[in-house]
């Protein structure tokens, strides 16, 4: 993982799926169960593997997003490119399996990423205080052997890309577009109403492209207001929703809404280390959009 906020190139690459174990006889059968099931295998074998070494900054409030420390980088390296399912190896001896599974299922940008955890049967008081933390399934080492191929297929979660892909060729709602306008204007409270109703009216994946922006311009807001922390947690939460998003979307290029979250990001942690903070009003972030006229369809990604 550890990836940067930019896209892959290939938007249909297999979507990747953590193997958090240290078990070398063991991640060999994993890989190629994930393989097999059209998914893409990333072995997190050490903390360092997702940038994630050193002792933990404890959060201020144990249920939001970390942004100090080593807990923030294992945060940033998951939501980059958000896997399809996550795979804890409750009996991995180098690996914080308990505080990261706890960071993954109290964080607003990662809770509803799937996770599965197994360990073996007679380690009775980790499978609990895995389902305690909020694990989606926990089983036994033994569980996982004899069933892996099908325990795979159930609990991976994918984006619907066809639905995606057929939402984004429509026209955005007129709400979405006057949301749309006040972003690009700076209106950043203005902005954030009329998206959060664009998504209420079109709630799926199909208007999936809704939800970042309605962050991005959130974290703007955090940012004229002085507020570092609520415009990164934002940051965090919109990058879930941008990942499988092609390259237009309902008029909006996806591209650029990319590079505009990296500016942002590079904007939050400059600040962070002691820079001027950004000015106020705090201009608008540059995202293009061209709407799409009604029964017209959109440019080919």
């Amino acid at each position: 993982m550890n990836a940067s906020a930019s896209a892959p190139d290939d938007r249909r690459s297999p979507a990747p799926v953590l193997l958090i174990s240290d078990d070398l006889f063991l991640l060999p059968r994993l890989e190629d169960a994930v393989r097999a099931a059209g998914l893409s295998p990333v072995v997190v074998d050490t903390p360092a593997s997702l940038g994630a070494e050193g002792d933990p900054v404890p959060r201020r409030v144990p249920v939001t997003e970390p942004l100090e420390g080593s807990d923030a980088a294992f945060m940033r390296s998951v939501v980059d490119d958000p896997p399809a399912l996550i795979i804890f190896d409750l009996n991995a001896s180098t690996l914080p399996w308990a505080r990261w599974l706890q960071v993954l299922k109290t964080s607003s940008a990662t809770r509803r990423l799937p996770v599965l955890a197994f360990g073996p049967h007679v380690e009775e008081a980790a499978l609990e205080e895995a389902r305690r933390l909020g694990a989606d399934r926990v089983v036994t080492r033994g569980q996982l052997s004899a069933g892996l191929p099908e325990i795979l297929r159930e609990s991976a979660r994918t984006a619907d890309a066809a639905g995606i892909e057929r939402g984004c060729v429509r026209p955005a709602s007129p709400e979405a577009q006057r949301g749309i306008g006040s972003l690009l204007s700076g209106l950043y409270f203005e902005a954030h109403e009329h998206l959060e109703r664009a998504i209420l009216d079109d709630p799926g994946e199909e208007g999936s492209v809704y939800r970042p922006l309605l962050h991005l311009a959130v974290a703007c807001l955090h940012i004229e207001r002085g507020n570092w922390r609520g415009a990164q947690k934002m940051l965090l939460r919109m990058r879930p929703w941008l990942a499988p998003l092609p390259a237009r979307c309902r008029g909006v290029d996806v591209d650029s809404l990319r590079a505009a979250l990296a500016t942002l990001q590079e904007r939050l942690d400059a600040w962070r280390e002691g820079g001027d903070p950004p000015a106020v009003p705090f201009p608008p972030p540059h995202v293009e959009f061209r709407p799409i006229a009604s029964g017209a369809e959109a440019d080919a990604p």
